[in-house]
């Protein structure tokens, strides 16, 4: 059967009309012959809101009894039964009344979606778990029922029903959400414009979030690498260059008026030009993490490319540059970094900022997300293959427009100075030319500049002249030693190039094994950081450490970039141990094999930190030891008097008895006797627990898991706890599925949670024991009546010797409930802490269902 389709309306507040809309969508289904009903709506006496129902058909409600008043409820099983096909269902976040089929309506709307039916729901964005805290310190009222995040993500359609401060004020001030009696209060409390625009773009920004989820996804599964200008992510350009904060400061202006990402990048060159002061790149690097932005470092050839390719690879929106100020010659002779990034940006916003600054921009960093794949032909900026000559394409173009262009150009004019100055002068300044061509377009470029500039040599200054016959034997020696020269120096400047550019790259590696280092020396946990650093570094669209897992496959212990790699052979992989349990694996991306050599290094640190991560486990587990005999420290401590009290008082009702001279009534003897088997109890009880904390700190527990009953559990709990007979009011039905538990130990932890309950429970209250399924589990729900506990010491009452105001010497040294949520921990289950309705505190031990047999 298919799930059925689930449409959520998101109200940023109380009354902006997401109710309205969702009887308003459910008229308009009915009006096209969809099968529609209420299944609950609550109009809060909105004489508007319950016009909306119109002629729409409502399920009667459950009525349940709960503390001597009737109360309503969804009836989910009348539905189940009608099975229509849209279901409208107010308050997603609601608490069901203590009896009803699920705790939660989520868990009702769950039941009906997998049942097959279509369900119209609403929520106020104060009821998300995630934001409760938050909204709890802007509003001041703590919102008791919540829904989780992941249930309301999982909704086919989210629709935010928003309106502004001053229209939602004006409605309140009407009369359209609260009586009048509660206008005034509400408008100066909760309904204040400054709580309300919070709420608002709280809510704004929880939609966006779940939009940009949505769109990456899309983006990731129709292979779609080009930017879509949604979320704005500004990548500034960092230079090293004295005199560029301001244009860090503009982008992080650009990104905080977008509410984006602010990114960071400085581009290694890979021809050996300085790409400014080291002091000054560190400056803008600080300014950069002061303003909220990530950093990072990427080698290239061609920094402008570099900088768009980067910029695409993070899906940025805007590329923020400082001017390309010409300085010199070979700056004159290279194209601007603003010029090629111009040229290659599509779809990207470029910013020049005006101001000082250097020549030739780099800039920026870090990642947040894994690039995705690069267009086919495109060379990753992140990547230091080896060229077959080291020089730059514009140096290139210089020599060859030199050689065809400006040499004829010299010739013809030294051709006019031949009766002025001699043959060897002459040939000096044509060597002169080829030695600057060489020097720029590198040593193809020289010699054919050489060969060429000769044979012109030969035919306009070599007499006889426009001949190629040369007449006198030092002239011949004179051009052979022209073409040597011209080609030696050709040679050396191409040498002296590919120095450079193997001096520029290994300066780029050492950038980033030392990044890599730095990493691993100050993080508690390198392996994320180190990881997500050998992604960005090489531009890979994911990048993964593999385990083995049971000695058989694979699983991943960290990773970085989209659609992480599950097995070895899904990239490249390295191994990092000698058993090869460990390996790391590189998707996307070129590597040439100068990048495997550092990606091999930066996988020896990967290999120290993994390492590192094992040796914290084993100091872990030796702190966990201390702990283990600070706790017997402290158990002997705390233990002295809660023994000795009830010993003192056995000790006493005995003797009492064993005196000859006084004669006893019936009585009073068993009045001595009662005392004794209360005393005896409090002493067993004690014990147990000690020996119960015992076993859990040294880890001697041994499970015995099987399908349990629940009412047979309970029952066999309250035979050890006194006063339980008459005091607890037991609803566990035998309808009840089986559970998957310790008998033993679940017996245990209901005992300890009902001896407290009783403790702080007044007397003339009893406390209830319920039980019920939800969805593929079972709750067991303990409610006392007593004072409750806050919600900042919840955490407290699960720790050992915790006694939360002391009250009652009965509760003995607080080892119950950390016994309790010990065991019920180590079955797989879980412990949660919530307020009783009324006033109180309730336990909920969650258990699994027992699988059928």
């Amino acid at each position: 059967m298919a799930r059925g389709i689930l449409r959520i309306y998101l109200g940023a507040a109380p009354g902006v009309g997401k109710t309205f809309a969702m009887l308003d969508e459910g008229w308009r289904r009915h009006q096209r012959g969809t099968d529609v009903v209420v299944g609950y709506v609550e109009t809060h006496g909105r004489p508007k809101t319950a016009a909306q129902l119109r002629d729409l058909e409502v399920v009667p409600r459950r009525r349940l009894r709960y503390r001597g008043t009737e109360l309503e409820e969804m009836d989910l099983d009348t539905l189940l039964a009608r099975r229509p096909e849209v279901v409208l269902v107010d308050e997603l976040a609601h608490t069901n009344v203590p009896g009803s089929t699920h705790e939660k309506r989520w868990q009702d709307v769950e039941a009906l979606l997998d049942a097959g039916v279509e369900v119209i729901s609403t929520v106020n964005v104060q009821h998300l778990e995630s934001l409760n805290d938050v909204i709890e310190r802007i509003t001041g009222v703590v919102q008791r029922e919540t829904v989780p995040d992941a249930v309301v993500r999982r909704a086919d359609q989210i629709e935010l029903v928003d309106m502004s401060p001053e229209a939602l004020r004006r409605r309140m001030a009407h009369g359209n959400i609260y009586p009048a009696e509660r206008v005034d209060a509400a408008l100066a409390n909760y309904f204040r414009p400054g709580n309300l625009g919070a709420l608002r773009e709280l809510a704004l920004l929880w939609v966006a979030d779940q939009v940009e989820g949505s769109l990456h996804d899309y983006l990731a599964a129709h292979g779609i690498t080009e930017t879509w200008e949604t979320r704005e992510r500004v990548v500034v350009a960092l230079d090293g260059q004295p005199g560029r904060l301001h244009v860090i400061r503009r982008a992080a202006r650009l990104a905080g008026r977008a509410r984006g990402e602010l990114l960071g990048v400085h581009v290694l060159r890979d021809d050996g030009l300085a790409s400014g002061p080291v002091a000054a790149l560190v400056e803008q690097r600080t300014l950069l993490g002061e303003l909220e932005g990530q950093y990072h470092e990427v080698a290239g050839d061609d920094v402008g490319r570099t900088l768009v390719e980067f910029a695409e690879a993070e899906q940025a929106t805007q590329l923020v540059l400082g001017d390309s100020r010409h300085r010199g010659l070979t700056s004159r002779l290279r194209r601007s970094t603003v010029g090629t990034a111009l040229a290659h940006a599509r779809g990207i916003d470029l910013h020049v900022i005006a101001g000082d600054g250097g020549d030739d921009a780099a800039g920026s960093g870090p990642t947040t997300g894994g690039p995705g794949p690069h267009p086919a032909g495109r060379r990753p900026g992140g990547q230091w293959s080896r060229r077959a000559t080291p020089l730059t394409p514009a140096r290139h173009l210089a020599g060859a427009a030199l050689t065809l262009v400006g040499l004829p150009v010299l010739v013809a004019l030294l051709a006019t100075q031949r009766g002025t100055l001699g043959l060897s002068a002459l040939l000096l300044v044509c060597l002169a030319a080829v030695v600057l061509v060489a020097a720029v377009g590198g040593l193809v470029t020289g010699l054919v500049a050489a060969v060429g500039t000769s044979v012109l040599a030969n035919w306009f200054l070599v007499p006889p002249v426009h001949t190629l016959t040369i007449a006198q034997s030092e002239n011949v020696i004179a051009l052979v030693v022209f073409v040597a020269v011209a080609g030696t120096v050709s040679t050396l400047v191409d040498v002296a190039a590919r120095r450079t550019g193997d001096a520029s790259r290994s300066r780029a590696e050492a950038a980033a094994l030392a990044r890599a280092t730095a990493t691993l020396v100050a993080d508690l946990d390198p392996l994320p950081r180190l990881v997500a650093h050998l992604r960005s570094t090489f531009m890979l669209a994911a990048v993964a450490v593999l385990e083995r897992v049971d000695g058989e496959g694979w699983g991943v212990a960290v990773g970085d970039g989209a659609q992480l790699p599950r097995t070895p052979d899904d990239g490249i992989a390295i191994g990092l141990d000698r058993d090869g349990d460990r390996v790391l694996v590189l998707v996307g991306g070129h590597l040439s094999a100068d990048d495997l050599r550092v990606v091999r290094v930066m996988a020896d640190q990967l290999a120290v930190a993994l390492e590192r991560r094992r040796l914290q486990a084993d100091a872990a587990a030796a702190d966990a030891l201390a702990e283990t005999d600070a706790l017997r420290t402290a158990l002997l401590q705390a233990v002295s008097h809660d023994l000795r009290t009830p010993l003192a008082s056995i000790k006493a009702s005995v003797t009492t008895l064993l005196q000859d001279d006084v004669d006893w009534s019936a009585d009073d003897q068993q009045a001595l006797l009662d005392n004794i088997d209360v005393a005896a109890d409090r002493l067993d009880r004690l014990v147990a627990n000690l020996l119960d904390m015992s076993r859990l700190q040294s880890g001697a527990m041994h499970l015995a898991c099987r399908p349990t009953a629940l009412e047979d559990v309970v029952a066999n709990a309250l035979t050890t706890t006194s006063a339980a007979e008459r005091r607890v009011v037991i609803e566990v039905p035998e309808t009840v599925p089986l559970v998957l538990a310790d008998p033993a130990l679940l017996e245990r932890a209901v005992a300890n949670i009902v001896s407290n309950a009783l403790v702080w429970s007044p007397p003339e209250r009893p406390v209830r024991i319920e039980a019920g399924r939800v969805g593929e589990r079972v709750d067991l729900r303990i409610a006392d009546q007593g004072p409750g506990v806050p919600r900042a010491d919840r955490s407290r009452i699960f720790e050992p010797f915790q006694r939360l105001g002391d009250r009652s010497s009965d509760a003995g040294v607080g080892l119950g409930l950390a016994v309790a949520k010990g065991f019920v921990e180590a079955m797989g289950a879980t412990l949660d802490v919530d307020d009783t309705p009324g006033g109180g505190l309730t336990l909920t031990i969650g258990l699994p269902v027992a699988p059928t047999p």
